[in-house]
């Protein structure tokens, strides 16, 4: 009986994940723009970071225009001499999450995006 509900309980889990994921992407869809990352005009994202944060070993979070959760990687490279001294690489990395971890994330991004709706008055 008792793996029957554990069985269960996945399923329930991973089940309002679909769901919660939906929404996000849909939330994303009705950000026109969308957020620029710390001000960075080449970089659209928004910075998820959970209290408390699920996974301590992670680097910056963020929310992706098409409602992705990813790592953010900025990375700063020697641009043109005496037009752009210094450019950026940035890497966005898909992340392998345990259905609870995605699921404080999934949390995380409804609740900014509803935010960032309110706050454009959507």
């Amino acid at each position: 009986m008792a793996t029957s509900d554990a069985q269960d309980s996945q399923t329930v889990l991973a089940d309002a994940a679909v769901q919660m994921e939906s929404l996000v992407v849909r939330l994303c869809r009705q950000l026109d723009p969308f957020p620029r990352f710390l001000g960075m005009a080449t970089i659209q994202a928004i910075e998820l970071d959970p209290t408390p944060t699920p996974n301590p070993n992670l680097g910056c979070v963020v929310l992706t225009p098409d409602g992705g959760i990813a790592e953010l990687d900025v990375t700063a490279i020697p641009g043109i001499v005496g037009v752009l001294e210094v450019d950026q690489v940035e890497q966005f990395t898909p992340l392998d999450l345990n259905t609870s971890e995605y699921l404080v994330y999934l949390t995380e991004a409804i609740r900014v995006l509803a935010s960032e709706l309110a706050g454009r008055g959507g």
